[in-house]
């Protein structure tokens, strides 16, 4: 599917459900209430909303003072703050807000709001996948000081919960739902290629080689930035030996490089089906082989998706070359936020292994 110019931004009113959700998160949290409305914030957060903003900006999104929140629960464990909030008619609402004033953010990593809330809305608009509806963006922040997006809850527990208690049968089914998606997703196209704040803006690029190299040196420049170790000097010369077979990619698709991240499946805990995908903040166009959950996808989930590459040739060194990128950001990223927990060592393996293959090419 073609997607018309990519410059309108769609902001649905929904009506707030009742009772219609019981699934708690299961991260650690801290939580305000209605009856103490100390912030959950960190020593360290130096911008994080208190409970009387969230309330103050529910009631003026949907321009009503009869809301009543009940409580605010600030999800942990995420780049962004992140908070789950209880109306007292049963609602519930997540409102996201950008990472606090003290977390180091990669060149990428700066319009990651904004990226979110357009693709949902593209999401929304032109796909059936199961992912959370935009109730309100807003860039200045209002009530709240900083942007925030506001939209409605998904119930489900992260697949990384429930994975070690899925039988063979159960996970097929869920692999082979997102795959499903993955091609919805991948169905999308655009009319250049790159970030997606840049391509909504026209700003993007006319070819996929020139976006992913950008893409790419951005992440070593964030490397160089905090002196991290990476084979800088491979990396530049095995992706430019082989950036020519980049221009095999004619035609820019939506790239959700997280899409099927166990972290953002959502599984109803009863069925073992998937209720929904969150976490699109990390979106780009481009070539649909990057996107989360190709490079090691079961067979179950290439029987969604339709197809399964063939990884010989080009789809080989390019898929080479997602690995190598993908690696680099998730090494940089760790030493600009060790308190993640992301898996360096996999990464630095990841990123060996990818550049021989291109060697050997």
């Amino acid at each position: 599917m073609h997607l018309p110019p990519l410059d309108v931004a769609v902001y649905p009113v929904v009506a707030m459900s009742r009772g219609t959700y019981s699934v708690r998160p299961t991260r650690p949290s801290s939580t305000v209430s209605s009856s103490s409305s100390s912030s959950a914030s960190s020593r360290t957060c130096t911008a994080t909303p208190d409970f009387p903003s969230i309330q103050k900006a529910i009631r003026t999104v949907f321009r009503s003072s009869r809301i009543t929140v009940q409580q605010a629960e600030h999800l942990q464990g995420r780049l962004h703050q992140v908070y789950l909030t209880k109306l007292t008619d049963s609602g519930l609402l997540v409102i996201k807000c950008p990472p606090s004033h003290n977390t180091r953010l990669l060149r990428h990593e700066k319009h990651l709001l904004e990226t979110e809330s357009k693709t949902l809305e593209t999401l929304h608009e032109y796909t059936q996948i199961p992912v959370p509806q935009i109730i309100k963006y807003d860039k200045q922040g209002g009530p709240l000081g900083s942007p925030f997006i506001m939209m409605n809850y998904i119930p489900g527990r992260r697949l990384s919960d429930l994975s070690p208690y899925l039988t063979a049968s159960q996970r097929n089914t869920i692999d082979r739902t997102l795959g499903t998606h993955v091609r919805a997703l991948t169905g999308l196209s655009a009319t250049q290629f790159g970030m997606t704040h840049r391509v909504f803006a026209k700003k993007g690029s006319d070819s996929w080689r020139e976006a992913f190299l950008a893409l790419l040196e951005a992440a070593l420049r964030d490397a160089e930035d905090m002196l991290v170790t990476v084979p800088y000097d491979s990396i530049r010369y095995y992706v430019g030996k082989h950036a020519h077979l980049l221009e095999e990619v004619k035609e820019p698709r939506l790239v959700a490089l997280h899409a099927c991240d166990p972290t953002n499946v959502l599984i109803d805990e009863t069925t073992k089906q998937v209720t929904g995908l969150v976490g699109f903040s990390h979106v780009i166009w481009g070539d649909p082989l990057m996107t989360g959950g190709i490079a090691d996808g079961s067979a179950a989930f290439f029987e969604g998706l339709g197809e399964c590459p063939i990884k010989m040739g080009g789809v080989k060194a390019r898929m080479s070359m997602y690995t190598v990128y993908r690696a680099t950001v998730c090494i940089v990223a760790h030493h600009y936020r060790p308190h993640f927990g992301s898996d360096e060592l996999g990464a630095r393996r990841d990123l060996s292994y990818a550049l021989n293959d291109l060697a050997a090419m």
